[in-house]
């Protein structure tokens, strides 16, 4: 292990000094150590450690470095986001985390990283765990009572964290703990087996006998503590002076005690914290007694603190003076001098950059160490080669840690090709003047010259390459199975509504119907067996027209749709075509002048991006004109994507132009490309109605001349007497965006210049892959790495609430979004805004504003002039706003699920933490409907189905704009999947299926007692018929058996109708008949005979079957099997027949 080099004999008698005084429990403080010291000291001393940092980013970072130090798994204690907020629902993956670790900490962890903020939060004062172990007797029925008070939400799938799932005699289980899902299987109260398997992946399962769940909350209580509770709360409602801040807090109180009486708190629990007994503000109870506490940088740890006080009580004194928060809230953080006399007890050291005072004890002893931060070779491995030789000459001792074998291979290989001497290996000596070359990983190296000791780390040597995780994406996840309530697409007879599922029992068997009412109350029965003809409607429209059983209108669209794509796809593929024949510009590959712009890069780009600009590199380089498809959500890279494009096509001595649609984003594009370029000499320009008319034509001659590379408009550029000297490169930014006047410009533009277009909203998966052979489209569907996720809260819309979070990010020299959908009352609301926060300086913009004015406003905005923005949703999504972390929006239960998502994500494109406020007016007695919008909404926070939901209306919305405005029309008049399903048919990707009539009489259903939940009952009977393939039937079964365990004989009955269906269609049957008088299938035409030798394989079972010549063939199986499941059987084994076999 990679300690087994940095024993304290290595580190020299400088550091054995200091870590005796430590041991002894002398305070001492170290100067000159950077970052890499700090941590290697800290993880050396052979001691539990509490290490605290300035924040959390910093952390993970001395997380990382420590774990990879030590082989040990150090931990990072995170702080909760907000403690003082009356708030019904919030995203609880920072408590999640807080929990996971002090769990960890229980359990031995002997390196905590920390903050201040974290430690000055309660803590609960133990950590209960479920622990299920195989072979052990359980009552089911307990087990889920105690998830149930641990805060686990019961669904029908635990695919979240902090959920569980109990079908039949399988209970599942995602615990907040650890990154792993559980599987158990009880034969009657024994554990019969345990599975782990890693959240997104089911199918890679590994037996284990035991493991522990730890609860989702830290507000531990039980009904005996209910009525101190209750005390303690009216106790304090009572202290309130004025008569509107007790009404204010009463409904707090009120809230509080219906929801305690009720056993349905959620978010509200992080409320009453400060009145638990299972609470405690001693963090002592989780540091053994030999804990080494180290302060990092104590002037930068003693400012953040003071800041977390003041922060804190003047949140706290606003909020209570507005009945939003009682004299307990102040308990929710500890007091600070209690909790540095608890740290004072144990042993003590500061680590400090440079020599000055240290806060919070006196040290008596101090060092200063000779250390050096290592160079970045990323760039210049030569630099390295001639480093080492150097050290090796001074009689350093040289430790490489290149982060795999194939690495440190290599790399050994090149030292000895240039005559360095080395070792390679993880267990060789550290000698003085030797170079050891190891695989292990290290985040940052280091030099220490006083143990004349050199540490090269990976991240030192290599650019990190993040691990790609493709997630494999369930078929739940596409909802496409309609549900109750839901309206649905039939095949033939079009949009209907889903009243409910009939189970119709005959003599010859039970089966499933589904009940769709169409226009005039008329109801069409499904079977279930014909659930592929029945889709979920999912368009870009509210609420869609239904249809008539047996009408011809929906056979009408359907056929002006076909046509019309078909004329779509036509000249799809006829400019494809021509595009392909077309000769353009190849330009030359990237050298290294390319290259290092790419390493210039300030942030590690994600798979999707590098993969998004090898694909338009390849096509710049190829002969074909470029015209390719950008997809990704806002803030994913495009705009990096694009400027690597532009560099490359900049550095081939051609010109190019990004157009934007609006003047904001234009600037937007203009600033970043100045910045981003500004080390490369590339001459870059805008061109925009910011601009003067002198400006203007000084810009439009520099275009002529060739004088500017590089040029960033609006519509201004498809100015007549805008010419460009030689133009490589069009990048346009949301195309569908601009007007009918500039399509042609646009056309005669694209002509023989290589084009990227870029969109904002992303497009499904599905459709991508249907154009994926007739248009060039890349996808960006990952965020960046350094994006931290938004905090989500649900909360009561008040003054208070508004002062709180405005004055919060505005001390942080943020900005802020209120996004508020009615123009009426806009300027009411800022009026209220500027008397609650005098210190803000709000503007108000809304879409029926005059274009300008609109523009100018939000342009003021971003740049800074202004530092809170009201508005209408209209206020487009393509603006970056990096300085707006905090978004509330007003009665957000009115807003659908992908607007919510939308606008959550306007903020948090940095590295700061953002705050989304979704807010709701309380009414005295609130409808059915806006209490389901609300529940929706809490789901939604938690990113649980509401936000794949959401994701899904934003997706085909994207796919609308991607195919145009017409096609978009067509996809809300048949939904989306149907749609989908004619475009396929129309490119030849599918055949066009003929209807099979189906008549089968046997018991095929699936019980209630099997899949309890009706949705996922309906989502199985869509997937059961639509098997089409082996593949299909052995996912559908091993899905089954995985969520519901052995499959019974009806849904057995379902599969193998599917399956016969299948087969007879590929046979070209127009109906199949099972039943225990008749069983036959009808052939389309004597054709279907002829194929690959069918009509021998009838002959040779003529014993048991026959054949009828009518008006078209039939194959009768009636004497073929003793009952109806035996005829299916023989069916199925004959229609499968392969020659040859």
């Amino acid at each position: 292990m990679l300690k087994e080099f940095l024993s304290s004999e290595q580190l020299g008698d400088e550091f054995r000094s200091l870590s005796n005084d430590i041991r002894s429990g002398i305070p001492s403080a170290v100067f000159g150590v950077n970052f890499a010291e700090k941590c290697l000291f800290a993880s050396a001393v052979g001691l539990p450690v509490l290490y605290i940092v300035k924040d959390g980013l910093y952390g993970a970072k001395v997380k990382e470095e420590i774990s990879a130090l030590t082989g040990e798994r150090a931990v990072y204690l995170p702080a909760k986001d907000d403690v003082l907020l009356y708030k019904t629902a919030f995203d609880r993956n920072s408590l999640f985390n807080r929990l996971e670790a002090l769990y960890d900490i229980k359990r031995g962890a002997r390196f905590v990283v920390t903050t201040f903020q974290a430690l000055l939060q309660l803590f609960p004062k133990d950590i209960p765990v479920v622990r299920i172990e195989k072979g052990l007797l359980y009552d089911i029925d307990e087990i889920c009572a105690k998830l149930a008070a641990f805060g686990y939400r019961r669904e029908e799938f635990a695919e979240d964290r902090a959920t569980y799932a109990v079908r039949g005699d399988i209970l599942e289980i995602n615990p907040v703990n650890g990154d792993y899902s559980f599987r158990v299987d009880f034969f009657g109260d024994e554990v019969e087996s345990i599975f782990r398997f890693v959240r997104e992946d089911r199918e890679n399962k590994i037996a284990v006998t035991n493991f522990e769940v730890i609860p989702a909350t830290d507000a531990l209580f039980d009904n005996e503590e209910l009525p101190k509770i209750k005390n303690k709360l009216s106790l304090s409602l009572a202290k309130f002076g004025t008569l509107a801040t007790r009404d204010d807090a009463r409904e707090i109180v009120r809230d509080l005690e219906e929801k305690l009486d009720s056993g349905t708190m959620g978010g509200e629990t992080q409320f009453i914290l400060p009145l638990l007994s299972s609470m405690t503000d001693d963090f002592s109870i989780y540091m053994p007694q030999e804990t080494l506490v180290v302060f990092d940088e104590s002037k930068m740890l003693v400012d953040g603190l003071n800041a977390i006080l003041k922060d804190h009580s003047e949140r706290l004194l606003s909020l209570v003076r507005a009945g939003k928060a009682f004299d307990f809230t102040a308990g929710q953080i500890s007091d600070p001098e209690k909790l540095i006399r608890i740290l004072k007890m144990r042993r003590l050291t500061a680590f400090q950059n440079i020599t000055t005072a240290v806060n919070f004890f006196n040290p008596l002893k101090t060092y200063s160490f000779r250390c050096s931060p290592i160079a970045r070779y990323t760039a210049n491995f030569e630099d390295v080669y001639n480093d080492i030789k150097n050290w090796k000459f001074g009689g350093y001792k040289i430790l490489v840690c290149c982060g795999n074998d194939k690495r440190a291979d290599a790399f050994a290989d090149e030292l000895y090709a240039r005559g360095i001497s080395c070792v390679r290996g993880e267990n060789a000596e550290l000698k003085c003047g030797c170079a050891v070359v190891t695989s292990y990983f290290l985040p940052n190296g280091l030099i220490y010259h006083s143990a004349k000791l050199v540490l090269i780390g990976t991240g030192d040597l290599y650019i990190a390459v993040k691990e790609n995780k493709r997630i494999k994406r369930k078929r739940g996840d596409l909802f496409q199975a309609p549900e109750v309530g839901d309206f649905a697409v039939h095949e033939v007879h079009g949009i209907g509504y889903v009243k409910g599922v009939k189970r119709i029992t005959t003599q010859e068997g039970s089966k499933d119907y589904v009940a769709v009412e169409y226009l005039g109350g008329d109801t069409l029965y499904v079977g279930v067996d014909q659930m592929d003809k029945l889709t979920k409607y999912m368009g870009g429209g509210e609420k869609p027209k239904l249809n008539r059983i047996g009408g011809k209108d929906f056979e009408r669209i359907k056929e002006r749709v076909k046509a019309s794509i078909a004329e779509m796809t036509i000249d799809l593929k006829r400019l494809y075509k021509i595009r392909k024949e077309k000769k353009g510009y190849a330009f030359s590959a990237d050298d290294a002048f390319s290259e290092e712009f790419d390493e210039a890069f300030e942030f590690d780009p994600t798979e999707d991006q590098l993969q998004s600009i090898a694909e338009i590199k390849a096509d710049m380089e190829s002969e074909k004109v470029m015209d390719r498809l950008l997809c990704g959500d806002v803030g994913f890279g495009k705009t990096e994507v694009a400027f690597r494009a532009a560099f490359k096509a900049v550095a081939d001595g051609k010109q190019v132009a990004l157009v934007c649609p609006t003047t904001i984003l234009c600037e937007q594009h203009y600033r970043a490309a100045v910045k981003r370029f500004a080390d490369f000499g590339i001459k870059i320009e805008s061109l925009n109605r910011f601009k003067t008319p002198g400006q203007q034509k000084k810009v439009i001659d520099g275009l002529s001349s060739g004088d500017i590379s590089f040029v960033i408009g609006t519509h201004r550029l498809f100015g007549q007497d805008v010419k460009f000297h030689d133009l490589g490169l069009l990048i346009l930014d949301e195309e569908q965006r601009f007007g009918v006047e500039h399509k042609e410009k646009l056309k005669v533009l694209k002509e023989n210049v290589d084009t990227l277009t870029m969109t904002a909203t992303p497009i499904p998966r599905t459709l991508h892959m249907s154009l994926s052979g007739i248009r060039d489209i890349s996808v960006i569907n990952t965020p960046p790495v350094s994006r931290i996720p938004v905090q989500t809260y649900v909360v009561e819309e008040s003054d208070a609430l508004f002062k709180d979070a405005i004055t919060r990010e505005l001390a942080r020299d943020g900005q802020v979004l209120i996004m508020h959908n009615r123009v009426e009352t806009i300027y009411k609301l800022a009026d209220n805004l500027r008397a609650i926060v005098p210190d803000a300086k709000i503007i108000v913009a809304h879409g029926q504003m005059e274009g300008k004015v609109l523009e100018d406003s939000v342009m003021k905005f971003y740049d800074g002039e202004y530092n809170v923005l009201v508005a209408t949703t209209i206020i487009e999504n393509g603006i970056d706003l990096p300085r707006a972390n905090t978004i509330i929006v007003t009665d957000s239960d009115k807003l659908g699920l992908s607007t919510l998502y939308q606008l959550k994500g306007r903020v948090g494109r940095s590295n700061i933490m953002a705050h989304a406020y979704f807010t709701f007016k309380k009414d005295k007695v609130m409808s059915d409907t806006a209490y389901k919008r609300l529940s929706a909404l809490m789901e939604f926070t938690e990113m649980g189905s509401g936000y794949k939901i959401a994701m899904r209306d934003l997706e085909i919305r994207g796919a609308g704009n991607v195919m145009g405005k017409e096609q978009h029309g067509h996809m809300d008049k048949v939904g989306y999947e149907l749609y989908n399903k004619l475009l396929k048919e129309s490119l030849g990707e599918e055949k066009v299926e003929e209807d099979i009539e189906l008549d089968v009489k046997m018991d095929a259903y699936i019980p209630e007692d099997y899949i309890s939940s009706s949705s996922s009952r309906m989502d199985c009977y869509k997937q059961i018929a639509e098997i089409s393939t082996d593949e299909d039937r052995i996912r559908v079964v091993n899905s089954l058996e995985e969520y519901y365990g052995k499959i019974p004989y009806e849904v057995e009955n379902l599969i193998l109708i599917a399956r016969l269906k299948s087969a007879a269609r590929k046979r070209g049957a127009i109906k199949i008949v099972v039943g225990a008088k008749k069983s036959y299938i009808e052939l389309k035409n004597i054709q279907c005979l002829q194929t690959d030798g069918f009509i021998d394989e009838l002959t040779a079972k003529k014993n048991k079957i026959s054949l009828e010549f009518a008006a078209s063939p039939v194959i009768d199986f009636t004497r073929s099997g003793k009952n109806p499941e035996e005829v299916a059987e023989f069916m199925l084994k004959t229609l499968t027949f392969q020659n040859g076999r």
